[in-house]
């Protein structure tokens, strides 16, 4: 005989171990995966075709029955099988384990052996046990007062602030109706509220009102429907929470902040406040509106400061490290006559119950303004306003490092003023700054494609040019530099007989040590004055035969 396999697909959902017999032949057609886990030592006779003869002989042997008489167990247990009506058998311990089974009819004419792990029904009722504890434990820690209730209405469990809340000891409420120690007001209200929830698994919030003593509370209240482990309503959970002391902390907020507020509206640096989500300003005092210039705006937002995506960063920023510190804005607003420079700082507060930033603002333009006139001074020529030899130098090592490896042409010029020293002797210094000042504007204007010009020393100066052109190129560039310088320079109605020489050198910037091309185009330019005032020369290897006599490289 064989069984379905839909039988045998209902068998493998239950949990206790089941052995179906041929109801004639009292042989296995089948046993369930937990069988076979539970009675692992008796597999060998509890597989299909064995007789139940042979299972009871392997217990009666192997296993240790309650009533210490194996034999008579055994013979019960087959005399109930046979008769094939249901009936409990002799409990039995196999393995360690102890089982309690019984028979009955089973499906499509078989006899069906149910086995339970007794141990694991103790289990359960000890880990039921274990949960009611870990329950109570876990309510008794929570500051909010906890209940829960059967559906008599009988306190099964609470935690101590719940019975601190009513005045009354734990051990007068545990075990105890709601409506006997509880107020009759309050527990008229929550059986009120609770009725739906005995009927149909459902939730109910609502805010509730009670005398305690001589004093009006005000509870927020709220419950559920509680489920037995079969799932049908065993009762309610419920918790009370007296609000009233929170309103009344609402209230001493509310003042708080009206105090804060009014500190602050008149402090000295700008102080301001704006919603979390929107960006508006909730607050902010006269020098906050001042510094941002938003009189006369309706609803200003932080969006005046930040663009979209900077607000996005600067929060993230701020939550992460808890505030955002010294973060430097550039504001230019209508009606401003120029940009203003704000340092801020940001941090997180509510306010009025909102989600709030609190902004910190001052005024640093003048301090600014004053860093830059210092960079300046360390990177510019004073007088012709020029870069001054240091930033020259710095913007040769950067070029350098950028056109490494490129075929990038490059060239460098140095300019020298021919009779210079003698107008100084002369005219005195007054006219020679005036003729510095003059060829740093004539440079600007001749020589407007340089990537870089600076006054280097004295009378000296020097031009960098990248990407501008290779030999042809740069040679008319210093005969229009020269031509321009040609021009008379007229100081007090008199020309002070200036012109320029230029030497400079053309070279690969990719392959080449720019303080070796500055060294190259002074030689030039020496070389150029050699022949007479206004000339110009471009650096060649014919100009220092000694270094290149072997026709080495260029």
């Amino acid at each position: 005989m064989s069984i379905s396999s839909e039988i045998a697909a209902t068998a493998a959902l239950s949990r206790d171990s089941l052995v179906l017999l041929d109801r004639s032949s009292l042989k296995v057609v089948h046993a369930n995966d937990a069988a076979e886990k539970h009675l692992n030592d008796a597999k060998s006779v509890i597989r299909v075709g064995t007789e139940v003869k042979q299972f009871l002989a392997f217990l009666a042997k192997n296993g240790e029955f309650i009533s210490g008489d194996g034999v008579g167990a055994v013979r019960d247990a087959l005399a109930s099988i046979s008769a094939v009506q249901q009936a409990d058998l002799p409990a039995f311990r196999l393995s360690g384990k102890m089982f309690d089974w019984f028979c009955a009819q089973g499906p499509s004419n078989t006899i069906a052996l149910v086995l339970r792990d007794a141990g694991k029904e103790q289990e359960l009722a000890t880990a039921l046990v274990d949960h009611k504890t870990f329950i109570q434990h876990l309510i008794d820690v929570l500051p909010t007062p906890i209940y829960i209730k059967n559906i008599d209405g009988v306190i099964t469990c609470c935690n101590r602030a719940f019975t601190e809340l009513l005045g009354q000891k734990p051990d007068d409420v545990t075990g105890g109706k709601f409506n006997k120690i509880s107020l009759e007001s309050l527990s008229k209200t929550i059986a009120d509220h609770e009725a739906p929830l005995l009927k149909k698994e459902a939730q109910v919030r609502a805010e509730i009102t009670f005398m305690l003593g001589d004093q009006q509370r005000v509870a927020l209240f709220a419950a559920s429907s509680f489920k037995a482990p079969g799932g049908a309503i065993a009762g309610t959970i419920g918790s009370l929470i007296d609000v009233s002391s929170l309103k009344k902390a609402e209230t001493e907020v509310a003042e708080a902040t009206k105090r804060l507020t009014g500190v602050l509206a008149s402090a000295p640096v700008g102080v301001a406040i704006s919603s979390r989500d929107s960006g508006v300003f909730r607050f902010f005092n006269r020098t906050f509106e001042t510094l941002l210039n938003i009189a006369e705006v309706k609803d200003p937002a932080d969006s005046i400061l930040l663009s979209e995506r900077y607000r996005k960063q600067s929060l993230q920023d701020m939550d992460m490290l808890g505030q955002l510190q010294n973060v430097e804005l550039r504001l230019r607003r209508p009606g401003m006559s120029e940009a203003r420079w704000l340092k801020t700082s940001l941090e997180p507060l509510t306010f009025e119950g909102e989600d709030a930033v609190l902004w910190w603002a001052s005024d640093i333009t003048k301090q600014k303004h004053a860093a830059r006139e210092l960079q300046n001074k360390a990177n510019n020529d004073e007088l012709t306003g020029l870069a001054n030899r240091a930033r020259f130098m710095q913007k040769l090592d950067q070029c350098e490092v950028v056109l490494r490896g490129t075929d990038t042409p490059a060239s460098l010029f140095i300019l020298d003023l021919d009779g210079f020293k003698k107008l100084n002797d002369i005219k005195g210094h007054a006219a020679g700054d005036w003729v510095l000042i003059e060829t740093a504007k004539r440079l600007k204007r001749v020589a407007r494609r340089a990537d870089e010009i600076a006054r280097v020393d004295g009378d000296e100066f020097t031009l960098l040019f990248i990407n501008k052109g290779k030999e042809a190129e740069m040679t008319e560039m210093a005969a229009s530099i020269l031509a321009e310088m040609s021009a008379p320079f007229i100081w007090n109605d008199e020309d002070c007989m200036i012109s320029a020489t230029i030497g400079f050198s053309v070279f690969n910037g990719g392959v080449s040590d720019m303080n070796e091309q500055l060294r190259r185009a002074d030689k030039a330019m020496q070389k150029a004055k050699s022949g007479g005032a206004g000339q110009s020369r471009l650096y060649q290897r014919d100009l220092e035969p000694e270094i290149y006599q072997d026709d080495g490289e260029s």
